[in-house]
């Protein structure tokens, strides 16, 4: 019986720690690797893709945008990558500078359902370079808006991460794209990201909240075990 209620208290605690994906902007916020996403925290996603244009293609599963990659491969000069600081190429990181890049207007990604077997839940970008006010859509059922954004863009596009931005949305109903635009000249971007987290609990309790839990279920379990001792005395 005291093993039973133990082993239901922690699953309830279990499940109050962790959560399924609510409706949030995210962002802006200053982002120079990866290690910067609010996207690798304690997540358990059904699929996850991140695009660094890395290899000159957009070629990831699933997303399609409306504009095109650009780098020192290509000998051009408007780029400005995430792990880009400086000129480009930059010795020191290991990529050449890709990033994607649209002219005047907005760059817009759209996720194929079929192709990924559901909507992503958590999507996001790096805004490296551009002018202006930035804003940010999400096209879900309880999507939204970030911005317009002022104070961010430093007028240099060629390399540089100090302006990097990260902008994101999580929607536990599905997004289908994600637009981005700046209010004068063109827009780059940088490390497109998107996964699905499903419907049942799957965020992963941190090792020290595992901690606590267990603590307290085994503070309990011995409270009932004193309890049943002194009313057998």
């Amino acid at each position: 019986m005291i093993r039973s209620a133990a082993v239901a208290l922690l699953s309830m605690s279990l499940l109050l720690v962790s959560g399924t994906a609510q409706a949030a902007p995210l962002g802006p916020a200053p982002y120079l690797s990866f290690a910067d996403s609010p996207f690798t925290g304690p997540f358990v996603f059904e699929y996850f893709h991140l695009e660094t244009f890395e290899d000159n293609l957009f070629n990831t599963p699933g997303v399609t945008g409306n504009g095109v990659v650009t780098s020192t491969a290509f000998g051009g000069t408007i780029i400005d990558s995430v792990l880009a600081d400086g000129p480009c190429p930059d010795p020191s990181a290991p990529d050449p500078c890709n990033s994607y890049f649209g002219g005047a207007g907005a760059l817009t990604f759209t996720f194929d359902a079929l192709a990924l077997g559901a909507l992503p839940t958590h999507v996001g970008l790096v805004w490296t370079d551009g002018a202006g006010d930035i804003t940010f859509t999400a096209i879900a059922a309880d999507g939204g808006v970030i911005g317009p954004v002022s104070g961010i863009p430093d007028g240099d596009f060629f390399g540089g991460t100090a302006e990097d931005r990260f902008f994101g949305w999580v929607s536990s109903t599905g997004i289908s794209s994600i637009i981005i635009s700046n209010s004068a000249g063109g827009i780059e971007i940088d490390h497109l990201q998107y996964g699905r987290i499903g419907e049942n609990p799957t965020e992963v309790p941190e090792p020290a909240s595992l901690l606590l839990v267990g603590t307290g279920v085994v503070g309990l379990v011995a409270k009932v075990r004193r309890r049943r001792k002194a009313a057998k005395v």
